[in-house]
């Protein structure tokens, strides 16, 4: 009888054998690019567009089946409130920045120190040479004068430094003057196409009332559920694909886009959602990748991913 020490290094041979041979198996039975009849096509960015400020709207540029271009201005909301507030707010930096620039009383309170300092010392200079020709309350009083100009010197200084500090409160304010501008300028966030109109022109619209929904359609997602039994992660993300959509007529349009998206999740039947990025293509005024078109998706997984 052969020792199990003899026959281990056949058997460990015969199993390896038999593995290698189910994987090539395995690898045989998912050769090729899989296809994907299921899809979902999904608007990239599809958003509606609120006012961030009350009032009537004055303007509006768009209807339903415009197409504008990333900060395009939609309409606008009553702005003359706002409007007549930042000409006062740059009428009140203006005269900040004046009172800034004048440093006519520093100036003055220094030359005042000056006089009076001389002053005083002219009468104690007096009054060391010949005692008693200066009264005392005198020579007091003068260097209570000299003591008040140095503090004038201060207080100017001092002045001069609130009106640097309200110069930045005005700049402030004209700062504020033109948010409040800008947020009743209505402006299109990306390139898309107006959906539906919500509010039209001479309407009353509300903070964070919508006014109109805005699509982002010329790239389009395109997402399926893969077999976790089939591929892994690793084998789908990056991959480039084909979308073939489905037209009038039976014509078909194909077009190329890449996975940009593998979920970690993987759902109760086994399948885990990827989505790509498929860069869309107008006929004439019109897209032809439009959701709720039917269409199928090929994964490359034979082809190098994105890195």
């Amino acid at each position: 009888m052969r020792s199990l020490t003899a026959i281990a290094p056949a058997l460990f041979l015969t199993i390896n054998t038999v593995l290698v041979a189910n994987s090539y198996a395995q690898q045989s039975q998912y050769e090729g690019d899989p296809t994907y009849d299921d899809v979902r096509i999904k608007v990239q960015d599809d958003i509606d567009i609120p006012a961030e400020e009350e009032g009537v709207l004055i303007t509006m540029n768009v209807r339903e089946g415009t197409r504008v271009k990333q900060g395009d201005i939609i309409g606008t909301i009553d702005d003359r409130l706002p409007k007549a507030q930042r000409v006062i707010a740059e009428f009140s930096l203006e005269a900040a920045r004046a009172r800034a620039d004048d440093d006519i009383e520093e100036k003055y309170a220094k030359k005042a120190a000056e006089v009076a300092k001389t002053d005083w010392e002219q009468d104690l200079e007096a009054e060391r040479r010949s005692p008693g020709a200066v009264a005392a309350i005198q020579i007091r009083r003068k260097k209570l004068d000299w003591e008040r100009s140095i503090l004038q010197i201060e207080k100017a200084e001092k002045d001069q430094f609130l009106s640097e500090k309200e110069v930045n409160i005005k700049v402030a304010e004209l700062g504020a003057a033109d948010v409040s501008l800008e947020r009743r300028t209505i402006k299109a966030p990306f390139d898309g196409d107006v959906q539906t109109v919500y509010r039209h022109q001479s309407e009353w619209v509300n903070p964070g009332e919508p006014i109109l929904r805005l699509l982002k359609l010329d790239t389009m997602h395109v997402e399926c559920f893969v077999d976790s039994s089939k591929f892994d992660p690793v084998d789908i993300a990056g991959k480039p694909v084909t979308v073939r959509v489905d037209l009038a007529r039976g014509r078909k349009a194909s077009f190329e886009g890449r996975i940009i998206y593998v979920s970690q999740s993987v759902q109760s039947d086994g399948h885990y959602l990827v989505r790509a990025d498929v860069a869309n293509e107008r006929a004439g005024d019109y897209w032809l990748i439009r959701p709720g078109l039917l269409a199928s998706m090929t994964i490359h997984v034979s082809e190098t991913a994105a890195k």
